[in-house]
């Protein structure tokens, strides 16, 4: 298969969180460099940051000198995952909300509202990560700072996954929700941001709730 428009990591990267999620790529199966670099028709170095990524994110696990092994995601445990991260993101925002540069928050939020119909996509998952970024650069707590990152790495998979699998004509659109999020951040609101963001955190999840793991 041919990769194009994203990143060739990102593409690489999605596609595999895709093969996983829908059991494509089931738990123990052995994954390579080399063996991936030959079917997506790109170099080793793109694939080798897809899958260090995967790997910081729990999905894949390292084999001495033998490439990767799968890890079967525990639907259970993933549920978990996501209702830890929304009580402690929005812990996180408390102290963060007024600190973050207003260039920062305008700037992704006129990216959102000017995203092309082919680029909604690609400039929501950026938004998605620049915003829960800020959040975690910006907290003053350093230590709670910290776990809320940890958890967003390991959640990325599933909440790109929403976004990847959102069609014209669904309740769910990537740049909206994300469009919301900025907007309430920039009144400095922290009640009603915290309670978006616990619910934006949440619907990550849904992926696990259709039945895709």
């Amino acid at each position: 298969m041919g990769l194009m428009k994203r990143s060739l990591a990102e593409q690489a990267y999605l596609e595999l969180v895709r093969r996983i999620m829908d059991g494509r790529l089931d738990g123990g199966v052995r994954l390579t460099e080399e063996g991936l670099s030959r079917e997506f028709g790109i170099s080793r170095t793109p694939v080798r940051e897809a899958l260090r990524r995967l790997a910081e994110e729990g999905l894949i696990e390292s084999l001495p000198r033998r490439g990767y092994q799968v890890c079967r995601p525990d639907p259970e445990a993933v549920e978990e995952l996501f209702a830890c991260r929304a009580m402690i993101e929005p812990l996180a925002l408390e102290s963060a909300i007024s600190r973050i540069p207003e260039a920062k928050l305008t700037g992704w939020k006129r990216r959102l509202e000017e995203a092309a119909p082919e680029e909604r996509i690609s400039v929501a998952l950026a938004a998605d990560a620049a915003l829960h970024s800020l959040i975690t650069e910006y907290c003053t707590n350093r230590c709670l700072g910290e776990i809320a990152a940890r958890l967003i790495r390991r959640t990325a998979p599933f909440r790109n996954l929403r976004s990847c699998s959102a069609a014209p004509g669904d309740d769910f659109d990537p740049v909206r929700e994300r469009l919301e999020l900025f907007e309430l951040l920039l009144k400095r609101d922290y009640g009603p941001a915290a309670t978006k963001l616990a619910e934006h955190i949440r619907g990550g999840s849904s992926v696990v709730r259709r039945g895709a793991l």
